[in-house]
């Protein structure tokens, strides 16, 4: 009789402890529920009725339109709403989802200001605004935001400074700040496109060992020391073991490319330094990146001649050395870089003879050499390029005849020789 009194109390507690655990979770999720709501209730436009189903008794939380949940489909994990064309402001509301670990609101019509109360989601590790109308400045409490590894704030009317953990671009204004270096974490940092100025982000970029894709390029930045010293850049990324795209186009930056450029991580596959004012030679120990496979060093006001060691990189697909001061020979032993697919070395002083080892590069698509003193007569052996669609050679001191073997090229979509 006692065992049974026993055994019916341990039932009914054990509902009781159900109950109360149910109870909670429900709770949880239907704050969420109240949360998702309240930010509906801000869109003013929805064309693609991508909220539809954003109804408490006909559709699971979990399964409306960009909401995913956790496992135990207790709580929202991810808000992805990108592309969908809505019109509204950013509810602060979307605060409330406490377990975010993802927020994608890009390439819609939000407007208005970023809520300050964003920084609560200490979870979340993308958060994406880009392509919006977003303005106004950005709030210092997304510092807060410690486990992102992605933010892209990019292409909005940002303005003013940027705040601890902004990585992404937006028309922000001003210098990056050094609050930025609290996400250690960061794998991907994109501040591109913006009007973002003062010296290259160093002390950063050295706090962050984890930085993989980092994307600068269309602002405002200069080098250190004046303007003239790119070396303290370049050395605050040494230390990013698997860095693998570093893009700085269109800047003011200028100052010589620094030896130690060698000396980053050999997983590096892109390098865009074009249209900026770099000047002197293009270092030798640039060729220790071996598995790069993009070259930009176009639009600046480099000089002397093309590292031979340059064929060193034989995984190169792409190389942009047009619009500098190049002088001297080509390279025969660029002939070795046998899946390269475009060589620009337009707009440059180069001279001597078009070399016969172009005939290795059966994957060559674009050849550029248009614009500088190249003389001799154009060599047969470039009709063993049989991938080649454009093939410029114009203003240059050339001779001779069209060779048959390069005419009759059947890959061939535009030949230009105005030489």
């Amino acid at each position: 009789m006692g065992f049974c009194k026993f055994s019916n109390f341990s039932f009914l507690f054990l509902i009781c402890i159900l109950f109360v655990s149910t109870a909670k979770e429900n709770a949880r999720i239907g704050k969420d529920i109240a949360s998702l709501l309240l930010f509906m209730s801000g869109i003013v436009l929805d064309p693609e009725h991508a909220l539809e189903d954003w109804n408490v008794t006909n559709v699971q939380v979990c399964n409306w339109t960009g909401v995913g949940c956790n496992h135990a489909k207790d709580q929202v994990v991810q808000l992805d709403l990108s592309g969908r064309s809505l019109k509204a402001t950013v509810s602060p509301a979307v605060a409330n989802l406490s377990s975010l670990l993802v927020l994608d609101l890009s390439k819609n019509f939000f407007e208005g200001h970023i809520p300050a109360e964003l920084g609560s989601l200490i979870q979340l590790k993308q958060l994406s605004l880009s392509w919006n109308l977003l303005e106004g400045s950005i709030p210092s409490e997304l510092s807060f935001l410690h486990q992102l590894v992605y933010l892209d704030l990019g292409s909005n009317r940002l303005v003013g400074g940027i705040p601890a953990p902004l990585f992404c671009n937006g028309s922000l204004v001003g210098p990056v700040p050094q609050a930025l270096s609290n996400s250690s974490k960061l794998q991907w940092l994109d501040l591109e496109s913006n009007m973002l100025s003062g010296e290259l982000p160093s002390d950063i970029v050295r706090k962050m060992p984890q930085l993989q894709f980092l994307y600068l390029s269309y602002n405002e930045f200069v080098s250190h020391d004046g303007n003239t010293n790119l070396e303290p850049f370049f050395a605050s990324m040494l230390n990013s073991s698997n860095f693998q795209e570093l893009e700085l186009a269109r800047n003011n930056f200028g100052g010589e490319i620094p030896p130690i450029i060698g000396d980053l991580s050999t997983n590096l596959v892109q390098i865009h330094l074009d249209d900026n004012l770099i000047y002197g030679l293009i270092p030798l120990r640039i060729s220790n990146l071996v598995n790069l496979t993009l070259l930009n060093l176009s639009g600046n006001l480099l000089n002397g001649s093309i590292p031979p060691e340059l064929c060193r990189m034989e995984k190169l697909e792409r190389v942009y050395l047009s619009n500098n001061s190049l002088s001297g020979e080509i390279p025969a032993t660029l002939g070795n870089i046998t899946h390269l697919g475009l060589l620009d070395l337009s707009e440059n002083k180069l001279s001597g003879s078009i070399p016969d080892s172009f005939a290795n590069l059966s994957q060559l698509r674009r050849l550029l050499l248009n614009g500088n003193q190249f003389s001799g007569t154009i060599p047969p052996s470039l009709g063993k390029c049989v991938n080649l669609e454009i093939l410029d050679l114009s203003h240059n001191k050339l001779l001779g005849i069209i060779p048959v073997e390069v005419a009759g090229l059947r890959s061939l979509k535009l030949y230009i020789n105005l030489s």
